[in-house]
């Protein structure tokens, strides 16, 4: 099974660092929506990353696939937009495991919750 990605440039270049050796980049939705049907119609495909602005445009298209009968391929969205402003002092990679997972597992917080307040 392959892990494939079809993301914008920037992401695409991101995930090749990470040892993605498949990646397709996206220039244009009408191209997307195509190569999203052809790659989940492959049988070696057994991932598909796709970034959330692809995965708007073609909401409809990705829930046809995921309901199908097939268990093949995950599709993954990776969120790559963040409405909402990034603010100093806020690590976006611990927010998403907070919520992934309930808990805040960052030790900066359990440092000053034990330091001694004067």
């Amino acid at each position: 099974m392959k892990i494939v990605s079809l993301t914008k440039a920037d992401l695409s270049m991101g995930l090749r660092l990470g040892g993605l050796k498949e990646c397709y980049i996206i220039e244009s939705p009408e191209q997307a929506g195509e190569r999203i049907l052809e790659l989940s119609q492959d049988p070696e495909i057994g991932i598909l990353i796709v970034d959330d602005e692809i995965a708007r445009m073609h909401h409809d298209l990705i829930d046809d696939i995921r309901s199908g009968k097939k268990t093949f391929p995950i599709i993954v969205e990776i969120r790559t937009s963040d409405k909402k402003k990034v603010t100093e002092g806020v690590d976006p990679l611990t927010d998403l495991i907070k919520r992934a997972i309930g808990v805040d597992i960052s030790a900066s917080k359990d440092k000053e919750s034990q330091s001694p307040k004067v």
